[in-house]
């Protein structure tokens, strides 16, 4: 029987390289939509999720070596999603070399302003694939984190200005806060746009642990900047009515087979477990309930 961590490795070996394709073609949600099963503890349905995206998904994008010199100028290069397979051998190398953990420490900071790109996928894949590797150092875990940057890179465009604010004092669980705000948002009104500024802040807490204070503290008043344009014409539920989380929840997102509940419920779960506020509990509830 496979251990856990093998199951992951597999489903990631299996859905991580391949591309999106018409009807959809935007984003590859099947590794983040794993790893958040695993997650939710629902190994047991990988397999059957997998093959649905299997089904779905266009063909694997291999890497390549780049021309590039290990001295090149990385904002040249960024924003083009044809050069996908080049950040993606950029990154494979520079994970075999220095590691994962340097190269997160590197290149997180420096995507950090554009974590809006792609309705703040780059981040979500980056967050889920650094969760993973903290669970089991392997190879096809360090080859889902290549990929999540390379996609992070390719998508890259820089967000709302921020004032520097260096090392400045920031709250714990800053990110997952302001999740929580985004949640009240969500659950006003349940749009995708609105779900995931709950999943990114999200994100960004997962990645909280490899930054400085420095760094924690821009990308949290980036992420605030991004929450104010996201939300700036919308108003938000206002409740403070004691819910309980039910189990229910993760298992209703599982049967749905959409990625985008069993990420909510996931994130939704963990921000409960940081701040205590029920909206999370209602997001969960508003993105499991058949409209």
């Amino acid at each position: 029987m496979q251990t856990s961590g093998a199951v992951l490795d597999n489903a990631l070996d299996r859905v991580s390289a391949l591309d999106f394709e018409i009807p959809n073609p935007f984003v590859n949600h099947a590794p983040m939509a794993c790893e958040a099963l695993v997650a939710l503890g629902f190994e047991g349905s990988l397999n059957d999720w997998v093959q649905t995206f299997e089904a779905s998904m266009g063909q694997a994008v291999h890497p390549v070596t780049p021309k590039w010199r290990s001295d090149f100028e990385w904002k040249d290069v960024v924003g083009d999603y044809r050069l996908l397979p080049e950040w993606m051998g950029y990154f494979e190398r520079a994970i075999d070399d220095d590691g994962w953990r340097s190269v997160v420490s590197v290149w997180v900071p420096r995507f950090m302003p554009g974590l809006v790109a792609a309705l703040f996928h780059g981040v979500i894949r980056t967050a889920h694939a650094v969760r993973a590797l903290e669970g089991f150092d392997t190879p096809s875990r360090r080859a889902e984190l290549s990929r999540a940057l390379a996609n992070w890179a390719t998508w890259l465009q820089n967000g709302q200005p921020i004032a520097d604010i260096g090392a400045a004092h920031i709250m714990p669980n800053a990110a997952a806060w302001a999740a929580a705000t985004s949640a009240r948002y969500y659950v006003a009104t349940p749009t995708v746009f609105n779900l995931h500024g709950v999943t990114g802040a999200m994100a960004v807490d997962l990645l909280a642990a490899h930054l400085s204070e420095a760094e924690i503290a821009a990308a949290i008043r980036q992420l605030r900047v991004e929450h104010e344009l996201l939300f700036r014409d919308a108003s938000p539920w206002v409740g403070e009515e004691y819910r309980e989380w039910e189990d229910a929840l993760a298992s209703a997102a599982v049967r749905s087979h959409d990625s985008h509940q069993v990420k909510l419920v996931e994130a939704c779960r963990r921000g409960l477990n940081a701040t205590g506020d029920v909206a999370f509990v209602l997001a969960a509830q508003t993105v499991t309930t058949p409209r």
